[in-house]
Order: C-alpha cells, then structure tokens, then sequence
C-alpha cells in the first residue's frame, strides 16, 4: 500500500509522479459524477445520524493511500450529496461551476498563491486587478473604480459598510464609532449579511432600518426619504443607503436610480449588494433593470452565483477607486514591509488610475498588496478561476446563459399560472418565481395551515428525489421559491417540475389535513 510521504517521496519528481496518479482517478471521479447528474436524486434520503455515524472513528494513526481515499469521497460523500449542479435543482443562487473554473481552481490549489501580498502572488495579483476591471467596467463604473475579490457576497457588504461607516465618521477607524447613532437603510427584504455587518462594526442592529417594499418587493423609496427625515430630527446620523439588486427571496431589483437620488440628496454612501442581479448586465434586453447601479459608491457582486464560478468568491467595487478600500483597512505589518510600496504610500497624491494602469494612484511598476483593501491577511487566488470563467465564456456566452433562464423562468411562471390552485406571489423580475398552492379547499384556512401546505408541499418534492425547491416567507406568508439557476436546466426539466407540483400539490393539502 502506498503510505505518502516517506523520505523518498519528498521530492519533485516524487510529487509531480503522485499528481498525475492521483489527478487521473481524481478526473475520472468527477466526470462520472457529471455523467450522472440527469439520473441521481437531487436529495439525499440519508439522516443526520446516519451520515454522523459513516465519518465517525478516531484520527488514523497511519496514513491510508490517497486512492483509496477518493474510493471513500467517492462513495460516502459524492453518492449522498445535493446535487446542487444538476438540472432538476432550483434551489438557492448556487448553480453548476463551470468546468474550466473548476480545474483552474485545482491549479489554484496546487499554486498555492496567497493573494494577499504581491510577493507571494504576483501573477494572481495582476490578473485580479485585470479581472475587477472588467467587473468594473461591467457595471458601467469609470476609469477611477476598482475593488477587492472577496470570499462572497457578507464580505464584500461588510467592506462597503465599513467605508460607509468611515466616510460618515472619520474617527470611527480610530477611536471606534461616537458621536451621533449612524443609521443604515436597506429593503426588509435585503439580505442578512447586512444584519451582521452592522453588528460587526460597531454600528449596532438597531441602526439598521428596515424599510417596507412594494407589491413587487421593491424597496418604497417614499418610506425611505421619510425615515431619513425622522432620525435626521431626531439627531441621528444617517450614514448608508443600500439598494438590492437581485433579492434573495424573490429576485427583485430595487429602483436603483431612485435610490442614488435620495442618497446624493442627503450625502449618504450609497451601496448597492448586486450579489445575484448583477449579471444581468451582460444582457443588453435585461440591464435596464441595473439603471443606478454605475451611481453606488460601492457595490457587491457574487461570481459564484450568476457567473458560475465554484465557492467561493465574491467582489467589492467602489466607485472612488482603491484608495477608498486602503484608507478603510490599510496597515503595514513589518514582515510585509515593500520598499516600493511604501516609498509610494508616503508620496501618494495623484489621482486614482484605473485597474491595470496605476489601479491604486501608483505606477504601473509598483505592486499592489491586496491585505491593505480588506480584512483578511490570507487570501485565496480566486482570480484565477474568475478570469477563467469570464474569459472561457465572454460577454455573448454569459448573455446567452443569462437570458434563456430568465425565459425559462417567464415561462415557468406562466405554466404555474395556468395550473389549478397555483398563485403566483409577486412577478418575475430575474430568474425567480414565487408562487403559493392555495387550492380552493385551503384557501379558506387559517394561515398557519396554508403555511402548512406550502412546507408539506417542497417535503413531498425533496423527499422524492425528482426535484429541489425552496421555500420563504413573504408577507408573513410561506411561499415556494423557485429558482432557474442552472445552465443544464433545459424546458423539459421546467415540464418536470409543473407536472410533479400539481401531481404533488394535492397530496400535500390532504397530508394537511390529515393532521400529525
């Protein structure tokens, strides 16, 4: 049996011999997944316990050859897995990675670049300043922008709170938050990360507004301008504004354009998390709905999401350029001292440049040290296979990707309008659809019941393995939320998932009624 990593086996010869043995099981194992993806049950049967049980035992003592460890992943995780690539999934905004992403993020692994410093990743570091660029100049920013990749998109809304919160208060870096409350203001139905990024920073969650939405679950702008007012009489500071591109229960946008109107009104930083909508601006017919995005401050993508890049990784773009995210996190550890890049710190002065030609005010021969635009001092090269997946599909291949799941989802939605007992739960604005299935006996029940129904109703689908959906809640209602995230989902699969909801549905409100 092979036992790794004896004396002799400490070599490169050695290691280059142990990478092509282990790289070809290791291909064959995720092809053969790939291959499966039509056939396998989206869900799991398998229980806590059960799977508890399967990786229980003590640290081994000696070490196992690692094909007979792929042997194991193979067949006690792979086998058991959500099968989160597969078309029948339509669950959260996690689609299929693409696979020249996937093998770039092997060759990430095998690199082992930290991108943090430029002299431990000097070609990942410059090919993240090119791919923020195109980030940038995908979301209309100009020449001055740029930005930080992050580990998804809680990082990049901390960060872009984090400058919010500095530019309303100056000393708060230093001597931590004082003064007058700040107030951030975002849609009730903005993501979660905001919750704790306000926690995390000193601003408290009580200074988190939650402003009401509309029938489409867009922020109400007049409610906004209102509760500025109130805390600006109040002797509050407000200090944020942050839009939603792309919500996470039903996908809707907020009016972006609006919302940088209140906020220049007011001098408020102006975030916008475009985590999951802000691929929508690879298409010409659908970017409309980003109108505004170009006016934000500071804004949050999530590659793993619309771009189908492998976890993790996200992006921060600010509008002012890098020296926004320096004066946020910068630091100078003594062993990281660069001689180039503090001599240029110490005489900084010029104006921001854009990403690749003087990306943070300095020449184009000085380097650039990621640590000091954000928190983290270890940082994975995840340019790498974001640069890959955008250069492997381009602009027209994403457009054409994002623009047959929004068509999908149109005509998801049309055929649940036309199912009996389906109701559709606001519109669809991206590629989510929300509906209830209220049938005329249910319709009439108290609302935990109907909640009831919509919850036995996504078990019925999960637990019969055809199928993934999710649920959430929307006007204190439980919902379905359906999600047409993955390239492989194709009109036949939609089909699928019509005939297993209304062949389900009525099972589910008898299961109801039928009590415990």
């Amino acid at each position: 049996m092979h036992v790794p990593m004896h004396d002799d086996d400490l070599t490169a010869a050695a290691l280059a011999a142990e990478h092509r043995r282990l790289g070809a099981a290791a291909t064959r194992l995720v092809a053969d997944y790939a291959a499966a993806l039509d056939d396998l049950p989206v869900c799991s049967d398998a229980t806590p316990a059960a799977l508890r049980e399967r990786f229980a035992g003590p640290l081994p003592e000696q070490g196992t050859d690692p094909l007979e460890l792929l042997g194991v992943l193979a067949r006690d995780v792979v086998a058991d897995a959500t099968q989160i690539s597969g078309p029948r999934y339509f669950g959260l905004f996690n689609p299929a990675p693409l696979p020249v992403a996937v093998w770039t993020d092997a060759l990430c692994s095998a690199l082992n670049q930290n991108a943090a410093a430029w002299r431990q990743s000097p070609t990942a570091t410059a090919l993240e300043e090119r791919v923020l660029g195109w980030l940038c100049e995908l979301l209309g920013y100009g020449d001055g922008a740029f930005g930080t990749l992050t580990s998804g998109g809680s990082e990049a809304n901390l960060i872009g709170l984090k400058c919010a919160r500095d530019a309303a208060d100056a000393s708060a870096a230093t001597a931590g938050p004082g003064g007058a409350r700040l107030r951030v203001y975002a849609s009730e139905q903005a993501h979660f990360s905001l919750v704790k990024a306000v926690d995390v920073l000193g601003v408290g969650r009580a200074n988190l507004r939650r402003i009401g939405t509309d029938a489409r679950f867009r922020v109400r702008v007049g409610e906004l301008r209102a509760a500025v007012e109130r805390d600006l009489a109040a002797g509050l500071r407000p200090a944020c504004v942050v839009g939603v591109a792309g919500t996470t229960s039903t996908g809707a946008v907020d009016p972006l354009a609006e919302l940088a109107d209140v906020a220049a009104e007011y001098g408020l930083w102006y975030h916008v998390d475009a985590a999951y909508g802000g691929a929508l601006a690879f298409s010409p017919a659908h970017r409309g709905l980003l109108g505004g995005v170009a006016r934000a401050d500071s804004a949050t993508l999530d590659p793993h999401k619309w771009m189908f890049v492998p976890f993790s990784c996200g992006a921060l773009l600010t509008r002012g350029g890098a020296r926004v995210l320096r004066d946020a996190f910068d630091t100078d550890p003594a062993y990281l001292d660069d001689r180039r890049g503090a001599e240029r710190r110490a005489a900084e002065g010029a104006p921001d440049g854009a990403a690749g030609d003087g990306a943070d005010g300095a020449p184009d021969d000085s380097p650039l040290d990621f640590f000091r635009l954000g928190q983290l001092g270890t940082r994975r090269a995840n340019a790498l296979k974001l640069w890959a997946a955008l250069a492997g599909l381009g602009r027209d291949g994403y457009r054409r990707i994002v623009e047959r799941q929004l068509d999908l989802t149109r005509y998801l939605a049309a055929e649940l309008a036309a199912a009996d007992g389906f109701e559709a739960v606001g519109d669809v604005q991206t590629a989510v659809c929300c509906v209830r299935y209220l049938p005329e006996a249910v319709r009439g029940a108290p609302a935990g019941t109907r909640d009831a129904v919509q919850r036995a109703l996504q078990q019925r689908v999960e637990r019969g393995g055809r199928a993934w959906v999710a649920t959430t809640v929307l006007d204190g209602r439980r919902a379905l939320r359906i999600n047409v995230n993955g390239f492989l989902t194709r009109r036949e699969h939609v089909d699928e998932l019509v005939a297993l909801l209304r062949a389900e549905g009525p099972r589910a409100a008898a299961d109801v009624s039928a009590g415990p």
